[in-house]
């Protein structure tokens, strides 16, 4: 029996370490590597008072592919003027799992999400969310000033931290905000 090096066994674990932790960190994830920046993510007609809001779940690998945009856990912030219709186009760009998109109160996140904040404001089937690279395509006024969330609403992915903020402000115009 040949015996092998100490120092020949922790780089094999090492190594064996780093390919585990780049295949979970990639598993719910596509292929992009860089975040959405603020006009890919939002487009305005001031004159119509219409939103364009893309919104891409897994888009990179950050926080473990429980991300919108390439942003999670509360790391973006739109913000809308009240009475501004929304058009939100979501598509689940994970191999891996299911998402959905949806706006929803600023409750205490739970594993079945929380309630929808405005009528129409969530994407296909969101408890079971969308397969890879379906789109869902839902539009809603933003009615009510407040802070609200947006969230995937498959069982517990918003505790995963798969969600940001949403803002509906007295006035001014609509922006994205970056927290990180």
């Amino acid at each position: 029996m040949r015996l092998v090096p100490e120092r020949h066994v922790r780089r094999g674990v090492a190594v064996a370490g780093v390919l585990a932790a780049g295949a979970l960190a990639s598993a719910c994830s596509s292929s992009a590597s860089s975040p959405l920046s603020a006009g890919q993510i939002l487009k305005s007609s001031r004159d119509a008072r219409v939103v364009h809001l893309t919104l891409d779940a897994a888009l990179t690998s950050a926080n473990s592919g429980f991300n919108f945009d390439g942003y999670g856990s509360g790391a973006m912030t739109i913000d809308v003027p009240v009475g501004w219709k929304v058009d939100v186009t979501c598509t689940n760009e994970s191999t891996t799992f299911t998402h959905s998109c949806a706006v929803v109160t600023n409750a205490t996140p739970s594993t079945s999400g929380a309630p929808f904040a405005f009528p129409g404001s969530v994407s296909a089937n969101p408890v079971h969310g969308l397969a890879h690279g379906v789109t869902s395509t839902f539009s809603f006024v933003a009615s009510r000033v407040g802070t609200y969330r947006i969230a995937c609403l498959v069982t517990a992915h918003e505790l995963d931290g798969m969600w940001d903020w949403f803002d509906v402000t007295r006035g001014g115009t609509p922006r994205v905000r970056f927290s990180r």
